[in-house]
This record gives C-alpha cells, sequence and structure tokens, in this order.
C-alpha cells in the first residue's frame, strides 16, 4: 500500500487580499508561516481518534517529500518538515491563471463580466493565457501515477488548493485509477462543499491497483 498525504500551503498574501495566485511567486503571510508550524505538528502527532491510525510519524520519517515549486509551498515545507531535502515538481503547481496573476477577483469580475465568471466556475483560464481544466488534471494525473509507481510508501507533497480539488474530483470520476478515462474537462465538484484549508491535510492511499481517500481536510481538530 502507498499513503500520499497532500498539504496544502499555508494564507498567501494573494489568499489574503482575495487575488489570482496561478503561478505567480507569493509568500505565506505571518498567519501562513503559523498555519505551516501547525501543519507540521499534525505530521508528527500520534493519531488517537481519527484516521490517522498508522502511528506516529516524526518530521523525518516521509520515505519522500514533493513540494510545489511554487514559493509560498515551498516555504511551508520547510517549516512544516525542516531539515528534508523535497523533490520539487511543477505537476503539482496551482492552476496556471495566465496574465489573471496577482489580480484581485472583484477586478477581474468587474473588468471581463460573466465570461470571467463562467471561465473561473470551469477553471478554464486559456482566455488569459493560463490552463485549461483538462490541461491541470493531466499533471496532477500524471503526479499520482508517479506515487502509486515509485518505490516509497509514506510520501508528503506541498501542493495547493486547487490540486487537492481536482484529485478529489478525478478520484470521484474513476481517472485517478483507471488512464483510459478521458481527463474532466470542467470542475464537477462543488469546491464549496469540499472545504480544503490552508495546510490541511488530505491522505490517499493506492491498495490493489486503486486510488482511495482516506482523510479529507484534517487540521488537528477532532
Amino acid at each position: 500500500m502507498k499513503t500520499l498525504y497532500l498539504i496544502r500551503h499555508g494564507q498567501s498574501e494573494a489568499n489574503l487580499s482575495a487575488a489570482h495566485a496561478g503561478w505567480a511567486q507569493v509568500p505565506l503571510t505571518a498567519q501562513g508561516q503559523k498555519e505551516a508550524q501547525r501543519a507540521g505538528d499534525i505530521l508528527s502527532a500520534r493519531r488517537q481518534a481519527d484516521s490517522f491510525d498508522r502511528g506516529k510519524f516524526d518530521r523525518g520519517s516521509f520515505d519522500r517529500v514533493y513540494t510545489s515549486d511554487l514559493l509560498r509551498a515551498q516555504q511551508t515545507q520547510k517549516i512544516a518538515l525542516p531539515n528534508t531535502a523535497p523533490i520539487l515538481s511543477a505537476r503539482i503547481r496551482e492552476i496556471n491563471v495566465g496574465s489573471l496573476a496577482g489580480r484581485l477577483v472583484s477586478d477581474c469580475e468587474a473588468a471581463y463580466g460573466e465570461a470571467y465568471k463562467r471561465h473561473r466556475r470551469d477553471m478554464d483560464f486559456s482566455s488569459y493565457g493560463g490552463e485549461t481544466y483538462e490541461m491541470f488534471c493531466c499533471r496532477i494525473r500524471e503526479f499520482f501515477a508517479e506515487v502509486a509507481d515509485g518505490s516509497a510508501e509514506n510520501t508528503a507533497a506541498f501542493c495547493h488548493g486547487g490540486v487537492i480539488h481536482a484529485s478529489l474530483d478525478m478520484l470521484i470520476g474513476g481517472e485517478l485509477s483507471n488512464l483510459s478515462l478521458p481527463l474532466p474537462k470542467v470542475n464537477r465538484i462543488d469546491k464549496s462543499a469540499f472545504a480544503c484549508d490552508n495546510c490541511s491535510v488530505t491522505v490517499f492511499v493506492f491498495r490493489g491497483g486503486k486510488w482511495r481517500l482516506q482523510t479529507w481536510n484534517h487540521t488537528g481538530m477532532l
């Protein structure tokens, strides 16, 4: 069995201002740094009553650690799992929003109207020089396949809310485990119904040739 821990980065300056971040190198806020420390505590603590039932994980116990090569994810990893040498991966970057990066969501709504709202809902930023949802899912699925085929039993990956939501979307549709299925062209899940908080931990397991969800949006509060 392979276990993959997906950790969303801490609060970023873009989160705080309600701006698009995309591939911009946005730093953590002071609050985000505190959240990253809490994530490290979650990963190292023995869980008694929840689904972290595999015993104690100290901060050096992961067989492999990945991080998105974007600044906010790298900063989170360095705080949560210090003294580790992560593998930088562009596959688990946030979706590329093109020219919208750094712009406030409210300003984009005012400038582009209903077309922008539709593009944002469907996660299709190709009109702004960014990615479609299908392109986004393609590289995430490649990452999951890499973990499934690898030798590491316990893997941590510091990434982004969009990556974690898309992973759930593909899990529900079966695309994570069956690579012959076509990738989704639009975001199917209602993200508002599946909160993914800053520095939450989501756990997937690969067993019997199939990915399964073990824990969603764990923040240390039972």
